[in-house]
């Protein structure tokens, strides 16, 4: 396992409470991997499933530095869309509504998608998003 933190803007248009305003989180990401340990002698990552240093790349680039410090909105979410699309800041329309759990599932297939393409024999199990340090969402793999 390895985790992230980010901070990150975001709505939930529907939402009964005050959840529909914008608003923003601390978000903890947890990606947790399960594979073969690497019996190479003399490999960089010998005894490991995966290096952390490789995960934490993976989950960086793809996550970290993609959303932290900026918005996410729901493409049908036009308030949001309108108000913040000539914005110079770090926006992005997406095709959820960009709750906990949404974004687990949105940020399990980024990671899964990195790790298949940088050729780890692992399998991404899971991923988990704390919203609050109380609050937390997981995408697990099916099946």
């Amino acid at each position: 396992s390895k985790e992230i933190q980010f901070d990150m803007g975001h709505r939930v248009p529907n939402h009964k409470s005050k959840c529909s305003n914008p608003h923003g989180h601390r978000y903890r990401v947890v990606a947790q991997a399960i594979g073969e340990l690497n019996q190479e002698e003399g490999c960089s990552s010998e005894g490991m499933v995966i290096d952390f240093g490789d995960l934490k790349t993976i989950m960086m680039n793809e996550i970290h530095d993609l959303y932290d410090h900026g918005f996410m909105a729901a493409e049908n979410d036009q308030w949001a869309v309108n108000a913040f699309t000539d914005t110079v800041f770090n926006f992005h329309v997406v095709p959820f509504i960009p709750t906990a759990e949404n974004l687990a599932k949105h940020f399990f297939d980024l990671i899964e998608e990195a790790l298949v393409d940088r050729g780890f024999g692992l399998t991404l199990l899971q991923v988990a998003v704390f919203e609050t340090p109380t609050s937390v969402a997981t995408f697990f793999r099916e099946g």
